[in-house]
């Protein structure tokens, strides 16, 4: 018996180049709040200007909200909510990487709903209402990672309480997703590490979450672990090569994002995002590899028939014992330079460890997991991980 339930509602329009098309697609407004970094990469990339030459021609208004951090806050999202009411945007633009969409997403809720941010939050110290719909939605992304583009998904980090949830809606499904691979083409290598080894884990989490569920998801994880193993170590080697940028954007963007519409990720994520809440300075990506090789040899150990398939998917082959994608996965992270990160050398201490694995179990949540983990088996991985 098997499923192949499926919804995904957003619109993509996808690559190299597909941005120049800006123009030719409806906007659901008429006026827009453009949600972007407080980086440069909009600018870098010229799609700030490509999107403000076709918002133009189509005669709609819109206002720049361009303070976006790595790791967003619930103040820039309650901010930027505002500045949305103040102004009369009836829809939101998300400008660039996971962070500025997944604001984007967190705006377009409370553009439609009273409150605070963390009235929405459904679990830790969030107050668990029900929101009332969102604001529509457009993504340009200009990275390949958080597969934000395609899902319901939204991450935000509460500064007050250290906390960095999901926010789960049908609503802040983007109605629209451009994603065009020529703007990656000058992602710095360490980001492209980063967010390549995040849709691995993605489409790699949700693999084993299904349990062979949903056929759907089976199919798309499959083609995302085999997509992501062959082609980021060469956008890797070298940034400028589109067709490797161009298979690591739809691993990323479009069977990541399809994978979480169907189901969540493992525990594996909550450990990152907990670690990411409490030290915001370190890159989700990069929280994800501190304890991945660790965390999947213990998975090895409660599901190993699935380990060793996602394995398979990576050219490790005739392995019965639950070590086939810990091989696989130590491998790509070898060939790309990234074996071996250190939580040390971002502040974090051994004392902190117990705190990570407290607020990972008792605050976020693991008990919805198909495995059975203990908080022990966190602090061991934690622990075991640690340099």
């Amino acid at each position: 018996m098997f499923t192949s339930d499926n919804f995904n509602p957003t619109k993509v329009i996808f690559g190299a180049g597909c941005t120049d098309r800006l123009a030719e697609f409806d906007m659901p407004g008429s006026k827009a709040l453009v949600v972007t970094s407080n980086g440069t990469s909009a600018a870098r990339t010229g799609i700030l200007d490509k999107l403000e030459k076709a918002l133009g021609e189509k005669n709609i208004g819109y206002v720049l909200y361009n303070k976006i951090t790595p790791n967003p806050t619930k103040t820039q999202v309650m901010e930027g909510a505002a500045a949305a009411k103040n102004n009369g945007c009836d829809f939101v633009v998300g400008l660039g990487g996971g962070s500025s969409i997944d604001a984007a997403k967190a705006i377009a809720l409370m553009m439609a709903n009273e409150g605070d941010l963390w009235d929405y939050a459904y679990t830790g110290s969030g107050k668990r209402m029900e929101p009332k719909g969102a604001a529509p939605i457009v993504a340009v992304t200009t990275t390949s990672g958080t597969g934000t583009e395609t899902d319901p998904y939204s991450v935000i980090t509460n500064e007050e309480t250290a906390e960095k949830f999901d926010f789960t809606n049908n609503a802040i499904f983007p109605m629209m997703s451009f994603i065009d691979p020529t703007l990656m083409v000058s992602l710095p290598e360490n980001q492209t590490v980063y967010q390549g080894f995040d849709a691995l884990f993605h489409v790699s989490e949700c693999f084993i979450t299904n349990e062979h569920e949903n056929r759907l998801l089976d199919l798309y994880a499959r083609d995302g672990v085999e997509t992501v193993n062959k082609w980021l170590p060469k956008a890797v080697s070298d940034g400028s090569d589109i067709t490797a940028r161009e298979n690591v954007a739809y691993a990323a963007d479009i069977l990541a994002g399809y994978s979480m519409s169907i189901c969540g990720t493992t525990s594996h994520h909550i450990i990152a995002q907990t670690i990411g809440g409490l030290f915001p300075n370190v890159a989700h990506g990069l929280t994800l590899l501190f304890v991945a090789e660790e965390y999947y040899k213990k998975v090895g150990e409660l599901r190993p028939e699935l380990i060793d398939e996602l394995g398979e998917f990576m050219g490790v082959k005739n392995e019965h014992n639950g070590t086939g994608f810990v091989k696989g996965l130590t491998a790509l992270m070898d060939k790309t330079g990234i074996r071996y990160p250190a939580m040390s050398e971002y502040g974090i201490k051994p004392s902190d460890l117990v705190r990570i694995a407290d607020m990972t179990v008792d605050n976020t949540g693991i008990e919805w997991e198909k495995y059975t983990l203990t908080k022990q088996d966190i602090i061991d991985i934690l622990e075991k991980s640690y340099r």
